[in-house]
């Protein structure tokens, strides 16, 4: 039973990283400067056939996108805008990359967990040996004295 809670708060974990990552997303997109954005991408240099072709199509939506008013810019640029915000979003939802990042980071912080117990744990043992060997040499200086206190008795007896 409690393994069943322990997986739903795992996965209510990562649906609630994807909807900040997703989040945040959206805050970019929504303040991106689309013209910008799109001379960018047309001046990147091709690694493909594939790539040409992909910038070649974005060179004649940056010609149309000069040649609109200024309401359909602002409409092109929310419709834009809107679609990459739900691509990106459903690619997050179901995309397995968001498990692999959550098990990278909690990886991350259990190593310097366990780093730290280390460091404590030997810190604790040191105190623990130093302690010890204060006490022995304590209760070694205690026998001592006993030792010579007896002796003088013994003496003073003779």
């Amino acid at each position: 039973m409690a393994e069943i809670e322990d997986q739903d708060s795992i996965s209510e974990a990562r649906l609630n990283l994807g909807e900040v990552i997703g989040e945040k997303l959206r805050e970019s997109i929504q303040h991106m400067d689309l013209l910008n954005t799109l001379q960018k991408m047309v001046a990147v240099t091709p690694e493909d056939e594939e790539s040409e072709e992909i910038r070649d199509k974005l060179r004649g939506v940056l010609a149309q996108f000069r040649d609109l008013s200024d309401d359909d810019k602002a409409k092109f640029s929310a419709q834009i805008k809107e679609g990459l915000v739900q691509k990106l979003g459903d690619r997050l939802k179901d995309n397995a990359m968001m498990a692999n990042v959550e098990d990278a980071i909690r990886g991350a912080v259990m190593t310097k967990l366990y780093m730290v117990a280390a460091g404590i744990l030997l810190l604790i043992l040191i105190f623990v040996f130093f302690g010890y060997k204060l006490y022995k040499s304590i209760k070694e200086k205690e026998k001592k004295r006993e030792e010579k206190k007896k002796a003088k008795q013994m003496k003073k007896k003779k």
